[in-house]
């Protein structure tokens, strides 16, 4: 990003919002996981739709719109109608990725958020509205800004995972798992898990120590979890061994490893992949 572009925003003021209306989302979904009843919907070719990723999209939308001056939106419920145009701030927003994970009661979804502004992704956070230990909802976020790289999990630094070389514990999606089984092509311990941006914290955390993507995803699947990811000291890579950058007007996200680089690098050597000079 521009030293113009980051030098009109205080990012540590839109990230202490961008804090707020995720951990907001994480209420919303929450609240209507109390009801008695889940109003779904489907969209076509896409999968199912319930009311708390609408519920979360309209809090989120509210609370985030306004941050930063004359940004644009994008969200899977929500897309917006006028033409994105590079280089300027745009909210790229999945209100609750791993809808199938949350209608099976599975602890595997997700709020993610990415602020993208000049044609780079600056500012991102996940929600966890629930976590696999039932502890509190939590909310991650990631600050990049030149040489400033900064992960929080609800406010406290996370270490930085830049060097890390090992690779123990490998995180798939739950259809690369029980369908393609994917964990018998992979020399490593593999687990699978629903949300993108789930898998993407999980890598930034060090539950996993890489996660493989067979693709495609949607780039507001991605978003908040590589801005935690990057933050946190970790890389997106394509498959080549080459960075995986974002953009909001390229929806579809092909294949890739994240993970620190070393240890994505170990992994796509050790299943073949030609790694680019």
């Amino acid at each position: 990003m521009s030293d113009d572009a980051v030098g009109s925003l205080d990012l540590d003021a839109v990230r202490d919002g961008l804090e707020r209306a995720v951990a907001h989302a994480n209420q919303a979904i929450l609240d209507v996981i109390g009801q008695d009843t889940v109003r779904v919907g489907h969209k076509p070719g896409e999968g199912p739709v319930t009311e708390a990723d609408h519920a979360a999209d309209d809090i989120l939308h509210r609370e985030l719109i306004d941050l930063v001056e004359g940004a644009h939106w994008i969200s899977e419920e929500s897309r917006q109608d006028a033409p994105l145009i590079h280089g300027e701030p745009t909210w790229v927003v999945d209100p609750l990725d791993g809808t199938r994970e949350f209608l099976r009661g599975l602890p595997e979804f997700g709020v993610s958020v990415g602020l993208f502004v000049g044609d780079e992704i600056v500012l991102g956070a996940v929600g966890l509205p629930l976590t696999e230990g039932g502890d509190e909802p939590a909310v991650l976020s990631g600050l990049i800004d030149g040489d400033r790289l900064e992960a929080r999990l609800n406010g406290e630094p996370l270490p930085s995972r830049n060097g890390h070389e090992t690779i123990e514990r490998v995180v798939v999606s739950r259809h690369d798992y029980e369908w393609r089984e994917l964990h018998y092509q992979i020399p490593f311990d593999v687990y699978p898990c629903g949300s993108a941006a789930v898998k993407l914290v999980h890598a930034a955390t060090g539950q996993a120590d890489v996660y493989f993507s067979t693709g495609p995803r949607s780039v507001w699947d991605v978003a908040g979890g590589v801005a935690v990811l990057e933050a946190a000291g970790c890389a997106l890579l394509m498959l080549n061994g080459q960075r995986l950058d974002l953009s909001p007007q390229q929806e579809r996200i092909p294949p890739y490893v994240a993970g620190p680089r070393e240890s994505c690098i170990a992994l796509l050597r050790r299943l073949g992949a030609r790694i680019a000079d």
